[in-house]
Order: C-alpha cells, then structure tokens, then sequence
C-alpha cells in the first residue's frame, strides 16, 4: 500500500520512507494528510493535522518551505500530483524553482530539518 502525503497541495509518494512513515513509526499520522501546518509547526496532532498553510505564521511558513524542499529533492520521494483548486500553487512552483536553482549553484545535497 503506497502512503502518499502533501506539502503545500503537492502529493508525494513517501512509501519508501517506510520506517518514517508506515504504520509504526514516529510520523505515521502523516501518510493521507497535508501536513503542510504539522511540519511548519513542529505539531502531529490530529487539530494540527486538520490546519492549512494559511494558518501559519512567518517564521512557520519558512519552516513549511524547507520542508517543501527536502520532498521535492528527495531521490526516493517521487511528486505524483497535487491537490485540485490549491491557492498557494503559483507560489510553491516558484519557491521549487529557487531550491532547485539553489542545489544546482551550490552542489549541496537538501537535508532533511530538524523536526520535533
């Protein structure tokens, strides 16, 4: 069974991160949700869970960003679609095409942040 999240509206395929992610692991309330305000945050609550980007205040929305970018250049984490009638679209596409620019210029590899 493939467990699929999304950041921002953007639906990645996360099974390979089976340990992270699956039924007994530490985020496995993740798999099914936009865990857009939970990573931005630092919360897994189910309220946490339920809260979108909007809610974020600045300094969460940068976290929210990093997060963005470790999906989208994660290898085993494959971009398999998107949420339909997403607001903040136009936005993250541009946001994407910085931290891609980014890890070309600078060679580095995307870490994943610090999380809770």
């Amino acid at each position: 069974e493939k467990l699929l999240l999304s950041v921002f509206g953007r639906i990645y395929d996360v099974t390979a991160g089976q340990k992270f992610y699956g039924p007994t692991s530490r985020y496995n309330m993740f798999p099914g949700h936009d865990v857009t305000y939970a990573l931005g945050t630092g919360c897994k609550s189910d309220e946490c869970l339920e809260k979108t980007a909007t809610d974020l205040e600045e300094k969460e929305l940068e976290e929210a960003k990093r997060w963005l970018s470790f999906f989208q250049l994660h290898d085993k984490y494959a971009y398999v679609g998107k949420l339909e009638n997403n607001p903040m679209e136009q936005m993250m596409e541009a946001w994407i095409e910085e931290a891609v620019q980014k890890q070309k210029e600078t060679g580095e590899e995307v870490k994943m942040p610090n999380i809770f």
